[in-house]
């Protein structure tokens, strides 16, 4: 991620929607509101070392900005003369307003946390060298990229690469991290990279990858919890949920596939009586249980109790008498 990243970004969202902006003179941006505008994000994040170049000099600059915004985006931004810039041709994928919308609260995270405001953000990982716009572009464009990672224990015990060629196929946010899904091409296999301090170095080669692989994120995530996908059995889970938990879990899904099986009879009660079988309801998820299963199970306390199927009971139950054992 760089200062030009978020400039780029910004120019962006303010020609492709100016009203937002406080811009309303049709759908021409001048040059002055858009500066103005740039100006005014400058100021209030004046301190973050990445919008220092929100005041671009010149319109050369503003020329080589909209070159990369046409590349990596595929939106085409125009002059005409005497009105402003616009949006000719293109649209912004799913995928990037994600992305966008994630660094805007990346952003406002970083500023309440800088100015002591009234706000407890929690500070995300994502390692601030790596250049989202090129990355995201070397995605779309099958570009090979090298990776020097330094794992830990969880990056299959430790593993460290130096310079690894790749073909990166998809970025996801979870739980505050972000990772790149990318194909090692000696190796065959897909892997997993957390965008923290682990990734060392990655570098972005403007030549395409013979062979690419076709890689659908749905499909490659559908039985997934969080970012693991191993070879693990499909599984379909049914959960008992304690009715005040029940309401988190209809509001907030653990999985696209969950189905309410039945609501508590008693979904309202003054005392948690969990003896209580009325306070109870039940879900269904279809997932591979791995550990990051284990780690949301856990964070539910003793507001959830998996009822089937029993070789998942076992798993489970495997975990929790370890952890018993710490405390005999």
């Amino acid at each position: 991620m760089t200062a030009e990243f978020f400039r780029r970004y910004y120019i962006l969202k303010i020609v492709s929607n100016p009203k937002y902006f406080g811009i309303y003179t049709d759908k021409y941006v001048s040059n002055k509101e858009l500066q103005r505008v740039l100006d005014k994000k400058y100021e209030d994040f004046k301190n973050n070392t990445f919008l220092g170049k929100l005041k671009f000099n010149g319109e050369k600059t503003l020329r080589r900005d909209l070159k990369s915004i046409k590349e990596y985006f595929g939106v085409e931004i125009k002059l005409k003369r005497n009105y402003g810039y616009y949006v000719q041709k293109g649209t912004i994928s799913q995928e990037m307003e994600n992305v966008f919308y994630r660094i805007e609260h990346l952003l406002i995270s970083t500023k309440a946390a800088e100015n002591n405001f009234n706000i407890t953000p929690e500070k995300a990982t994502l390692n601030t060298t790596i250049d989202l716009l090129s990355l995201i572009n070397a995605i779309e464009n099958n570009f090979l990229v090298h990776i020097s990672y330094k794992g830990w224990y969880d990056d299959n015990k430790f593993e460290c690469l130096e310079k690894q060629q790749f073909q990166p196929l998809h970025i996801k946010e979870k739980n505050k991290a972000w990772y790149l899904i990318a194909y090692a091409i000696y190796e065959k296999e897909i892997k997993t990279f957390c965008l923290d301090k682990r990734l060392v170095e990655i570098q972005i080669f403007n030549i395409k990858v013979q062979n690419p692989i076709k890689f659908n994120e749905q499909d490659y995530f559908k039985y997934s919890i969080g970012i693991l996908n191993e070879g693990l059995k499909v599984e379909k889970i049914k959960i008992k949920v304690a009715n005040h938990h029940l309401k988190y879990l209809i509001a907030q899904p653990i999985h696209k596939s969950q189905k309410i099986i039945a609501e508590a009879i008693e979904m309202d009660t003054n005392e948690l009586n969990y003896a209580n079988p009325d306070m109870w309801g039940e879900i269904e998820v279809t997932l591979k249980v791995n550990y990051e299963f284990v780690m949301e199970m856990l964070k539910y306390n003793q507001w959830v109790k998996i009822v089937s199927p029993k070789p998942v009971v076992d798993f489970f139950k495997e975990h929790l008498n370890l952890i018993v054992k710490y405390y005999n």
